[in-house]
C-alpha cells in the first residue's frame, strides 16, 4: 500500500524520518500549502484507490494574510477527499502555535486555528477520517513542541507527532 503525504510544511519537513511512517512513502506536501492545494498535491502524486493518504492543512488557512474562510477550508478538504480515491485518509490537525514567539502582531492565534479545526473534525467525523489531533498529542511539550519561530514544530514534537501518524496509519491498514 502506497502512503502520500499531502498539505503543509508540517508533513513536509518530514524527510529523514519517512521510514519510520511505512515504506515508499510519497511526501508532496510544501510550506505554504493550504486546503486549496490538497487536490493539485493528490493528483501530482497520483494518488491510487489502494493508497492512504496523510494530509495536514489548516495552519496556512489560518494566517491572516490567506484567512481562507473556514467554510471554504471545511469545503475543499471534503472536495479533495471526494475527489481524490484512496483506500483511507488519515487527517493530521494542526498543532496551534506558540503566540508568544510568532514573528510579526496580527499573526495566527490559537482561537483562530481552533475555528479551523473544528470545521476539519467535523468533516473528517462526517467522512469516517482518522485524525491524529496533533495538539494533544503535543500538549505534554509545553512551549519545547515549537521551533523558535513558535510556527514550526521542533524536533521533540517530531519525536511524538510521527508515531502518532505511524499509529494511525498502522490501525487503519
Amino acid at each position: 500500500m502506497r502512503i502520500v503525504l499531502l498539505g503543509d510544511s508540517h508533513l513536509a519537513r518530514v524527510r529523514r524520518d519517512l521510514p519510520m511512517l511505512g515504506s515508499g512513502v510519497c511526501n508532496v506536501a510544501q510550506g505554504g500549502a493550504t486546503a486549496l492545494d490538497l487536490l493539485a498535491q493528490a493528483t501530482a502524486a497520483e494518488v491510487q484507490e489502494s493508497g492512504l493518504v496523510v494530509m495536514s492543512v489548516g495552519t496556512n488557512d489560518a494566517a491572516p494574510w490567506k484567512q481562507l474562510p473556514v467554510t471554504v477550508f471545511a469545503h475543499a478538504l471534503l472536495d479533495c477527499m471526494a475527489s481524490v480515491s484512496a483506500r483511507r485518509w488519515i487527517y493530521v490537525a494542526p498543532p496551534g502555535v506558540d503566540e508568544a514567539r510568532l514573528m510579526g502582531p496580527g499573526d495566527r492565534t490559537n482561537g483562530v486555528l481552533d475555528e479551523y479545526r473544528d470545521a476539519a473534525l467535523s468533516v473528517c467525523e462526517d467522512a469516517g477520517v482518522e485524525v491524529v489531533r496533533t495538539e494533544l498529542v503535543i500538549r505534554p511539550l509545553g512551549v519545547r513542541a515549537f521551533a523558535s519561530d513558535g510556527l514550526h514544530l521542533s524536533g521533540p514534537a517530531y519525536k511524538v507527532v510521527l508515531p502518532a501518524i505511524a499509529e494511525a496509519i498502522h490501525t487503519t491498514v
